[in-house]
């Protein structure tokens, strides 16, 4: 908030707003439009202006403009475009991800499978010879 020059109390609100416009200085490019605040102290009652805000504008050709704004368009038709192959793209690598995440669950699947089988086959061998172990036991009892 600003403070009086005088007596340094602050103000709230502004008792009128202007808009002025500045001429650029030597060297500088553009104009500048400035918003200026008169406050009034509350306390001495001295009035100081403040500036509320400043925009820069830049003078250019009328051809210059409808360059600029041509380059505009056609920048922002480039945009949308790319803004739906990037989300083609996502699209695709979801999809693609999904894909690598079903044939990594079949793989370890047919690993388990392979391994199942090997298992059942040595668990029929261990029985066959439990069998035969058992035939042996009694003949000898």
């Amino acid at each position: 908030m600003p403070a009086c020059p005088t007596c340094g109390t602050t103000a709230d609100t502004p008792t009128k707003v202007f808009t002025v416009i500045v001429e650029p200085k030597e060297g500088e490019r553009g104009l500048t439009q400035r918003k200026v605040g008169m406050y009034q102290c509350s306390k001495c009652n001295t009035k100081f202006p403040i500036i509320v805000s400043r925009q820069k504008y830049l003078v250019v050709a009328e051809d210059q403009l409808r360059k600029i704004q041509r380059d505009l368009k056609d920048l922002k038709s480039t945009n949308e475009e790319l803004e739906h192959k990037v989300d083609r793209l996502v699209k695709e690598q979801e999809e693609l991800q999904e894909t690598l995440r079903r044939k990594e669950t079949e793989s370890l699947v047919k690993q388990l499978e392979v391994k199942l089988n090997a298992l059942e086959g040595q668990v029929s061998y261990l029985r066959k010879e439990k069998g035969e172990l058992e035939e042996k036991v009694s003949k000898f009892r």
